[in-house]
Parts: C-alpha cells; sequence; structure tokens
C-alpha cells in the first residue's frame, strides 16, 4: 500500500493566496532548474489547487499510484476568520466522508485562537476527524501553554498531530518550526502520535536525534523531493545516514502536494522512493523491506489503516 502522509487540502485559493504560493512554486523551479511563467503558475495554482469536493485529489492519486492520503488543512489566526477554518475543515471532513477507504482528515488549528480548544472539540469528538496540524511557524510555540491546551483534547481522542518543522520565506519565524520544540510532547502527551513535517529537512539531525529515542516521534520526506531531483546522490546519502540512526520505522512518505505536485507528478516521486533499491549509488544500499516501509508500511501501523 503507498501513503501519502502529508497533502494540503484546499477548497478554495483566492487571487492573494495564488500571489503568495506562486512564490514558493518559482523558488521550487529555480531550485530545479525549470523555466516557468508565472502568469501561468497562477492559473494553474488556481484551477488545480481549489478543490472542494476531492476529485483533483483523487485523480491525481489515481494518476501517481497513491492508495491513501492524509490531507490536511492550514489555519493561520492573522489571515483567517474561525468562519473560514472551521468551513475549510468541515469541507475536508466530507471530502474523507465520501472517501473514507483514500483519505484521512487532519484539521488545520492555530491554537492562539480564543475558542482553539472549542473548536478541536468540535474537530476531533463531533466531526471525528483523525488529528490536527500545525505550522507554527506562523508564529507559535508548538508546545506552548496554548498549544496544551489544544494538545489535551487531542491526547483525549488519540488524535494524530503533524507539526511543520524546518524553515520556510520569510515571514515564517523559523526559531519556533524547530524539531526540539517537541521534546515535551512525548513526555506530557504519550498518547499522541507526533510526525514532524518534513524531518527539520536539511537540519534534520535534531529531529532525528529525538526520534531516535521517543516512539511516539516520526516525520515524513515531504519537500524532500527536491533535494531527489537536484542531487540524487545526497538525496540517498541523507536518507541512508537518517535509516542508519534510527531505523527504517520512523519516516513516512509525504509528497506537500499539490504544492510540490505542480512541477512534478507525484508518481516521479513515488518512483524515486521505490526503485532506490536498484537505482542508489555504488556504496549505498536500500533493501525492498526499507522501502515498503516508507511507501506505506509505516504509515499504515501508526495511523491503524488495514
Amino acid at each position: 500500500m503507498i501513503i501519502d502522509g502529508h497533502y494540503h487540502y484546499m477548497p478554495a485559493v483566492s487571487d492573494e493566496a495564488a500571489q503568495r504560493l506562486v512564490k514558493y512554486v518559482l523558488h521550487q523551479a529555480e531550485i530545479l532548474g525549470i523555466e516557468a511563467d508565472t502568469g501561468d503558475l497562477i492559473e494553474q495554482i488556481k484551477t488545480k489547487w481549489a478543490d472542494p469536493a476531492g476529485e483533483h485529489l483523487i485523480r491525481a492519486m489515481d494518476e501517481g499510484g497513491i492508495d491513501v492520503t492524509v490531507a490536511v488543512t492550514v489555519d493561520h489566526l492573522s489571515r483567517m476568520s474561525r468562519e473560514m477554518t472551521d468551513k475549510g475543515n468541515r469541507m475536508l471532513h466530507e471530502v474523507a466522508q465520501k472517501f473514507p477507504d483514500r483519505v484521512i482528515d487532519l484539521a488545520g488549528l492555530d491554537p492562539r485562537r480564543p475558542e482553539a480548544v472549542d473548536m478541536a472539540k468540535y474537530y476531533l469528538e463531533d466531526l471525528g476527524m483523525r488529528g490536527i496540524k500545525y505550522h507554527p511557524d506562523h508564529g507559535y510555540n508548538p508546545a506552548g501553554p496554548e498549544s496544551y491546551k489544544v494538545l489535551e483534547v487531542l491526547a483525549k481522542c488519540n488524535g494524530v498531530l503533524l507539526t511543520h518543522t524546518s524553515p520556510l520565506a520569510p515571514p515564517a519565524r523559523n526559531g519556533l518550526a524547530e524539531a526540539g520544540l517537541l521534546a515535551d510532547l512525548a513526555v506530557d502527551f504519550p498518547e499522541i502520535t507526533v510526525i514532524g513535517a518534513h524531518m527539520n529537512y536539511f537540519n534534520w539531525r535534531p529531529w532525528a536525534a529525538l526520534a531516535a529515542v521517543q516512539p511516539t516521534l516520526y516525520g515524513d520526506l515531504a519537500m524532500w523531493d527536491n533535494l531527489a531531483y537536484k542531487n540524487y546522490g545526497l538525496f540517498c546519502r541523507e536518507l541512508r545516514t537518517i535509516l542508519d540512526f534510527l531505523g527504517p520505522h520512523k519516516v513516512l512518505l509525504g509528497s506537500d502536494g499539490p504544492i510540490h505536485t505542480l512541477l512534478k507528478p507525484i508518481k516521479t516521486w513515488v518512483d524515486i522512493i521505490r526503485n532506490l533499491p536498484e537505482e542508489a549509488p555504488d556504496g549505498i544500499s536500500f533493501t525492498r523491506a526499507e522501502v515498503d516501509l516508507i511507501l506505506g508500511g509505516n504509515a499504515m501501523r501508526i495511523l491503524n489503516i488495514g
């Protein structure tokens, strides 16, 4: 089974959001040496990423050979009203109900909201969503007092926390997205499965140091496709070192789609992981068992799929 552990569901994309998001895609294109037209990318973002019924998602999953996707929304206190956040999370949940064997829903929630605890109860207890998505680089500590009030609700529901780790361009407050800030969660909330999105990316060692000793901390490979496309050998060396430190049971496939799948389809990324045993450079080896765990086995276990 192939499971994408990190996908951004977007019920709508405003002009302002498209202008903001295209900058990230253009940066990817520059890294990969791909010529890209800003106007064309904006049009694709507005038409392909806005997916209220989840139809684009399911089509992309079928084309890429993805069996199950963990889909999330993103909440941002300074950009979104509570009504906008509630609507987006409800719509994601409707997609998950429409495709119960294909989509797992995690609700985006900014814990700084005065109503965050009530919102968490609504998403997790009333709707039955599977967990919470954090973006602490928006300006909050994932282990701060506001977050802990939300995590108390999540712990009671045995939910999953997918929380962003890794630097992003300004205005991201990257000090709040450091994996080290997750250290206390395993102590104070051992019931919660925590997935450090992107594994702190290039600065993966702080995440790995925790994941090696904390049984509830995992990570996904979202964003790592850029490195694999740009420098396959370096990607293989880094991933091999991570697996040597941790064993193969802590790393999940993630696409960061549709953002990271606009320039290259998810099938390309899945095939890179799938073909590691045959195509890794001389001196670097991966077993089929390791790859199968990354592609889906680990997610099946921690998300109780199948």
